[in-house]
């Protein structure tokens, strides 16, 4: 049954990811919301538990926890900034909800992931403003519907070293299978980020709702 359930997962996220372009570091910023509080220590101590675990960055430097909110052009990024800033005048913090857990693939790349539940607010905000971003040319996501918000724990994206990782990958997926940990927040930080693990470099720009 624990076998069924995890192909049975792999085969609906995979789909998903299919519907959604792979991202293109070469060409690409990416919009994220931060999260607070609970949500963010229990990230933090997940990813630190499983990054030292398969040994997947070197120096201890690890992936800022995040959620994606879309993904843009770089050669757009003033009129994403100006999309954004025209937007947040309208919102306070996001609610932010977590309780369970899935395992993606795709490509050359696996991924475990804690998933963020959607509520009202998130989803009005984030579909406001990648309608913004799509209208005006700016946003490199084509099916917005399907986009499936996460926070990353472990992946083999800027990993040192994926061979422990990609080995045990669905050993690690049985692990938490089923298992909730259920956490709830509010983000009120939004930015821009350059795709790289670099912190003096990462930053582009930020927003405070």
């Amino acid at each position: 049954m624990i076998i069924k359930n995890f192909v049975h997962l792999l085969i609906i996220d995979m789909r998903r990811f299919f519907m959604i372009k792979n991202s293109s570091f070469d060409k690409e910023y990416f919009i994220v919301l931060k999260p607070e509080g609970d949500v963010l220590k229990l990230a933090r101590f997940l990813q630190n538990r499983l990054a030292s675990e398969f040994q997947l960055y070197t120096d201890d430097v690890y992936p800022e926890i995040h959620i994606t909110l879309d993904r843009i052009y770089k050669k757009k990024l003033k009129d994403a900034v100006q999309i954004i800033k025209s937007i947040i005048v309208k919102y306070t913090g996001i609610d932010i909800f977590v309780e369970d857990f899935d395992c993606y693939s795709f490509k050359d790349n696996n991924f475990l992931v804690l998933n963020v539940e959607e509520n009202k607010k998130l989803v009005n905000f984030s579909r406001e403003l990648h309608e913004k971003l799509e209208k005006a040319d700016v946003s490199t996501i084509d099916n917005y519907r399907e986009w499936k918000f996460h926070i990353s724990l472990a992946s083999t994206v800027f990993a040192e070293n994926q061979k422990n990782f990609n080995e045990d990958f669905k050993e690690l997926c049985f692990r938490f299978d089923g298992v909730n940990t259920p956490r709830s927040c509010q983000a009120n930080i939004i930015e821009i980020w350059r795709p790289t693990l670099d912190e003096d470099n990462k930053l582009l720009k930020s927003f405070k709702l």
